[in-house]
């Protein structure tokens, strides 16, 4: 079977990325029968137009603890492995196809340990075979985050800060999904088969912004996201940041309309009592 990667010239079409996988067994948190239930229920849903059904699994595989200042309690449903320490890969060797980054799935592997790392030769495909092997051996359903020690330092002594930094790459993961979903689904895949075969490499910068991404599939193939990928996700996170920035806005000029309304009451108030004390015959 061939895999190609997204955004990278190959010999072959997009719908390789997207064919039906063969899918057996539990993943942590759901089993494939109720991911199956879920599925037809959510079918129904959509048909009915009462829900977006991508945006619903890309939420649903994004459910983690409340307020978590983890990573481990924000991405629950998954095998998280986190690698504290200062990697420095260039972007253009982690999108090389034989950039070993599977090796951040080794709970012995630091984060610094391909920092030497350097390619030999032209980009190989994808469909080499040592490099399916490598892929296909992550498996579905983990995340591995490299986090520099600057970061975390910052998330140990600031409980607040390590929340926002979580809820940070929670979005960022919950954006990349529905955008990747959304492509799948043009292409007639099963959406929730192709979620859960889902696997993560997040390499994050001293402010907990995602820096390089890998994004695999238990088939074994890579499904991105590309330096372009992340640039449209990260376009459509400022959007909303701005939108949110601007409700907020909003909130505040109607919160000091309504304490003006109420100043305005009282003093209605006040000098109706005051009338009512200078007229004669009243108490």
């Amino acid at each position: 079977m061939e895999f190609g990667v997204t955004g990278k010239p190959r010999e072959y079409g997009l719908e390789g990325r997207y064919r039906k996988k063969e899918t057996s067994g539990k993943r942590q948190g759901m089993s494939f029968a109720e991911l199956a239930a879920a599925n037809l229920t959510w079918q129904r849903e959509v048909m009915s137009g009462s829900v977006d059904y991508v945006s619903a699994i890309s939420q649903l595989f994004n459910i983690g603890t409340i307020g978590a200042a983890n990573f481990v309690d924000g991405f629950s449903q998954y095998q998280v492995i986190t690698h504290v320490g200062n990697a420095d890969i260039s972007p253009a060797n982690w999108q090389r196809n034989d950039f070993p980054y599977w090796k951040y799935f080794d709970k012995d592997t630091s984060a610094d340990a391909l920092n030497d790392w350097r390619p030999t030769g032209e980009n190989p495909p994808q469909t080499r075979p040592d490099l399916q092997r490598n892929y296909g051996s992550i498996g579905a359903g983990r995340i591995a985050i490299l986090i520099p020690d600057s970061l975390q330092e910052k998330m140990d002594a600031d409980p607040a800060y390590a929340r926002q930094i979580v809820a940070k790459l929670r979005q960022w993961k919950e954006d990349y999904d529905r955008w990747d979903n959304t492509v799948a689904a043009s292409f007639g895949a099963n959406v929730a088969e192709h979620q859960a075969s889902k696997s993560y490499v997040f390499d994050l910068d001293e402010n907990g912004d995602v820096r390089n991404c890998t994004v695999t599939s238990s088939g074994g193939e890579i499904t991105g996201p590309t330096k372009e990928e992340r640039e449209q996700i990260e376009a459509e996170q400022l959007r909303k940041w701005k939108l949110r920035v601007n409700y907020i806005q909003i909130m505040e000029e109607s919160g000091k309309q309504k304490r003006l309304e109420e100043l305005n009451a009282l003093r209605y108030l006040k000098d109706q009592l005051v009338r009512q004390d200078k007229m004669p015959g009243l108490m």
